[in-house]
């Protein structure tokens, strides 16, 4: 990976954001952050959103936005140059946690380390770790925090 690849980390709500708020989330952040974009989704998250789905059976709007989320990642996997990463949380880790550990490692390799989630309390988190986040603002524009 080159030192000017800009890394995105996607976060579980992100996922649900196509079909949600009607946004093509990977073209929006192509379009604002230039150079060469690797997306990243750990595979913690996608587990996560599984768990939830066998959780709540019945959360059929969840259901609907899932399965819609997943199909878009799929489609645009080869296009926007996305990742799935095989790592997990420890034990006593909070998946919030854990994305802040994995986000920090990668900061140590490279500077362009963007993290994209809607979730206020991991958005603080990170900021307090210097670390760029990308959100949804208004339900309908990207907004991009560099740290």
């Amino acid at each position: 990976m080159s030192s000017n690849t800009t890394l995105v980390i996607i976060d579980s709500n992100f996922i649900l954001l196509p079909f949600q708020f009607k946004i093509d989330y990977f073209n929006e952040i192509k379009l604002n952050i230039e150079g060469e974009l690797r997306f990243i989704i750990f595979q913690q998250v996608l587990n996560e959103l599984e768990f939830k789905r066998k959780r709540e059976p019945k959360a059929t709007k969840f259901v609907r936005l899932l399965d819609a989320g997943l199909s878009y990642l799929e489609r645009n996997k080869e296009m926007y140059n996305i990742e799935i990463l095989e790592n997990f949380k420890e034990n006593n880790e909070t998946t919030d946690n854990f994305l802040i550990r994995m986000l920090e490692d990668l900061k140590k390799e490279n500077q362009n380390v963007y993290l994209a989630t809607n979730d206020s309390e991991l958005r603080k988190k990170a900021k307090k770790k210097r670390i760029s986040i990308i959100f949804l603002r208004q339900n309908k524009y990207l907004s991009i925090d560099r740290a």
